[in-house]
């Protein structure tokens, strides 16, 4: 099954490379979710995607000096995390 997002979380990996995360997408999923990895400078982490139906399920994003993780669930909170994510740590 091809990796195809629905609008949002299409428009999620679209921040995500405008905020100059390097998004990796596997070729197949891991069990029912595609695990994509997300690189940036000092911050990695990695976005599940539902493969049935594309949504954007939760988010992990670490910052490698302090070794502190930010972490959501849902579109809606994932954007928000985004939003007070700051730009350099």
């Amino acid at each position: 099954m091809p990796y195809q997002p629905n609008r949002t979380t299409w428009q999620i990996v679209q921040r995500l490379k405008n905020d100059g995360f390097t998004v990796k997408v596997p070729d197949e999923p891991h069990r029912s979710t595609y695990m994509l990895t997300l690189d940036r400078g000092l911050h990695f982490g990695t976005f599940h995607v539902s493969a049935t139906k594309g949504r954007a399920l939760r988010i992990s994003i670490t910052w490698q000096l302090t070794n502190k993780t930010r972490k959501a669930e849902g579109a809606s909170a994932i954007i928000g995390l985004l939003n007070n994510l700051p730009k350099e740590g």
